[in-house]
């Protein structure tokens, strides 16, 4: 069973729409339930990649080399707590742009330049 929900947006970024929508051959309720869910499966999957990241580096917790010494292990507890950090707070600025997005795209385009930078693929 289908639902119907009712949204206002800005009559700019409504003109800007259903233009997009006509580009595609679409017409604009078919064009934004499109739209819409290619970004709820978007966020989906940024979510599914953080939680992941998050378990591996937690399991860097519990790894513990027999042959480290005793630098090496609190290099690594460091490196835990820095990556640990990091991925929260990643993960708490990505939850802000759910609710902000306007900011979603910067976000990603900057994301998308670091992980190119570091030549990372995720």
């Amino acid at each position: 069973m289908k639902k119907f929900i009712g949204i206002r947006i800005d009559e700019n970024d409504y003109d800007l729409m259903v233009k997009m929508a006509r580009a595609s051959g679409k017409n604009f309720s078919d064009f934004v339930r499109e739209v819409l869910h290619n970004a709820i499966r978007q966020e989906m999957r940024e979510t599914s990649l953080l939680e992941r990241l998050i378990k591996m580096i937690e399991s860097l917790q519990n790894f513990q080399s027999q042959t480290a010494c005793r630098l090496n292990d609190e290099l690594l507890r460091e490196i835990y707590k820095l990556l640990l950090y990091t991925v929260s707070h990643d993960r708490a600025v990505f939850e802000l742009l759910f609710v902000l997005p306007e900011k979603r795209k910067e976000y990603i385009q900057r994301r998308k330049e670091l992980e190119e930078k570091l030549g990372l693929e995720l």
